[in-house]
């Protein structure tokens, strides 16, 4: 689990919920369809499938009969000849020409490969599934970080809204402190150290704009959403799981790494398998099939031919053991990855635990640091505290109300990473 980016410690906000009012309110489910939509990852899944289809259609090939023209000219330096003399006057046994020209089409057809071409087949299927599962890991990458952005936005927002909330209220102190400097009763000091705490809220508000617009273009770039500054983001609330199975592309993944090895150890052993076609031949020549004539002719043949290799020095036993060892490491890296992901589920079930029981107690602790800043107001108009003291007070209660609406916010961040660590969707 990533940790939130923004550094929280030093942001003191109060909590409201964000429903719209008048602007478009953006949930963290919406982005997850946009993501899954309209970021040019999720198209390529298409692509890949094109790919397969066209390697499946050049596979098949091997099943349709193979055209091709051959031709030749050669000078031999001998030729089949005769040496035999007939008492025959005027006659002698023709010898061939040195030089003889052939032009040939010849047809061939796949009887039977031993299922050779099925396997090549096969094997692109498990490739293709598991060039899939990779993209669909790559998206649940895509998914975390969107969360993390999300999650920034929110608090940002809620953020702003207390940082507002805070300067109401040291005005309206700096307010009721003036008049009691115009009657001598409160320094000017103190108001001014209050004014100084103002300018430090400014500088923070100041601060907001430019890392809300670079969460927004981030959020843009991922899912193509306009978010404009005006919306509002809806803190997801999802129901807690209480199945903690694994749904996760990675763990299907190694699945589908052992189908590939089973595929590409099938088709060691095809090609182990002799291979029966027939042939066809038809051509012109000269000679033709008659190598003793000298004279040019059509010809052709037909036939069938076997091929196997009987002997291959173990090779396919070899690469089969590969395959084995390799099944064997996907095996092992499995149980690592499932070691791991039930590791995260306890770590983010005991977080979501601690957070429970923290805000059970926070409502009570801010409604004794209020009563506590209550009391430092009075003292301070009256002059026998130090604005020190009361700002050190009013703070104090900012940094309780900061720690309770946080947890609220991380309580939802660590539900909702327990979802996606899952490989569960949220409605």
């Amino acid at each position: 689990m990533k940790s939130i980016i923004i550094t929280i410690s030093s942001l003191l906000i109060g909590f409201n919920p964000l429903y719209s009012n008048g602007q478009d309110t953006i949930r963290l489910a919406d982005l997850f369809k946009a993501l899954n939509s309209s970021n040019p990852i999720s198209k390529i899944p298409s692509s890949i499938d094109s790919v397969y289809q066209l390697k499946q259609s050049n596979l098949k090939v091997n099943y349709l009969p193979k055209l091709d023209i051959n031709g030749s000219a050669t000078w031999q330096s001998d030729v089949t000849a005769l040496n035999i003399s007939l008492p025959i006057p005027g006659f002698s046994v023709p010898k061939p020409n040195h030089d003889q020209y052939k032009v040939t089409l010849d047809i061939s057809q796949l009887i039977w490969d031993g299922g050779s071409t099925k396997s090549r087949i096969e094997l692109e299927e498990r490739n293709r599934i598991l060039e899939r599962n990779r993209i669909d890991v790559e998206m649940y990458g895509l998914k975390e970080r969107l969360t993390n952005l999300y999650f920034n936005l929110v608090l940002l927002d809620v953020t702003k809204n207390q940082f507002e909330l805070m300067q109401k209220d040291l005005a309206r102190r700096v307010f009721e402190l003036e008049s009691g400097v115009r009657a001598g009763m409160v320094l000017s000091s103190t108001v001014d150290a209050i004014k100084a705490e103002q300018l430090k809220l400014l500088q923070n508000l100041d601060a907001i704009p430019a890392q809300k617009n670079s969460l927004i273009s981030s959020i843009r770039a991922i899912t193509g959403i306009v978010i404009n500054e005006s919306d509002k983001y809806l803190l997801p609330s999802p129901i807690e799981l209480s199945d903690f199975s694994c749904l996760r592309p990675e763990l299907s993944g190694f699945g589908f790494q052992k189908d590939l090895m089973n595929a590409s150890s099938n088709l060691v052993s095809r090609k182990r398998y002799p291979i029966l076609a027939g042939f066809a031949q038809g051509g012109y020549g000269k000679p033709g099939l008659n190598m003793l004539s000298n004279n040019w002719d059509t010809f052709y043949l037909l036939g069938a031919k076997l091929s196997w290799n009987i002997w291959d020095w173990n090779l396919a036993s070899k690469e089969k053991q590969q395959f084995k060892i390799q099944q064997d490491m996907i095996d092992r890296r499995k149980d690592v990855y499932l070691n791991g992901y039930n590791a995260q589920i306890e770590s983010i079930k005991a977080e979501i635990s601690k957070l429970r029981n923290q805000l059970e107690k926070d409502n009570e602790i801010i409604n004794l640091l209020h009563g506590v800043t209550e009391r430092s107001s009075s003292s301070l108009k009256n002059g026998t505290i130090t604005s020190a003291n009361y700002i050190s007070d009013f703070n104090a209660e900012s940094r309780a109300r900061l720690d309770m609406e946080t947890r609220k916010i991380m309580l939802s961040l660590q539900i909702v990473t327990l979802y996606n660590l899952t490989g569960n969707d949220i409605k």
